[in-house]
C-alpha cells in the first residue's frame, strides 16, 4: 500500500465543502456553476476545492464551449468510501 497516497487521498477528502462536492458528483457529472448551486459555495472557493480533488486524482474535468464539467474518477470507490462514512457517522462511539 502506498500510505502517503491514501493520506493525501483522505486529507483532500477530510474538508466540508470538498465532501459535498464530492457527494454531488456521485449524482453524474456537474459544471462548476451547478456545484456552487448544490453547496452553496462561490465560484472562486468551488474551483479552488476542485484543483485539490483534481490534483488527488478524486475528480477529472472536461471543457465544454467555455465551461468546465467535473466528473468523479472513480464514482463506485468514492461512492463505498462515502458510504462507510455515512455508516460510521450512523453508529457514532460504541
Amino acid at each position: 500500500m502506498d500510505y502517503e497516497k491514501a493520506s493525501d487521498f483522505f486529507k483532500a477528502l477530510g474538508n466540508p465543502v470538498r465532501l459535498r462536492i464530492v457527494r454531488e458528483l456521485t449524482q453524474g457529472e456537474r459544471c462548476v456553476g451547478a456545484v456552487e448551486n448544490r453547496v452553496q459555495a462561490s465560484q472562486a472557493n468551488v474551483s479552488q476545492h476542485l484543483t485539490i480533488l483534481k490534483k488527488q486524482g478524486i475528480v477529472a474535468c472536461r471543457k465544454e464551449k467555455n465551461m468546465r464539467c467535473y466528473y468523479l474518477k472513480s464514482p463506485e470507490f468514492v461512492r463505498g468510501v462515502l458510504a462507510l462514512i455515512d455508516g460510521e457517522q450512523r453508529r457514532g462511539c460504541e
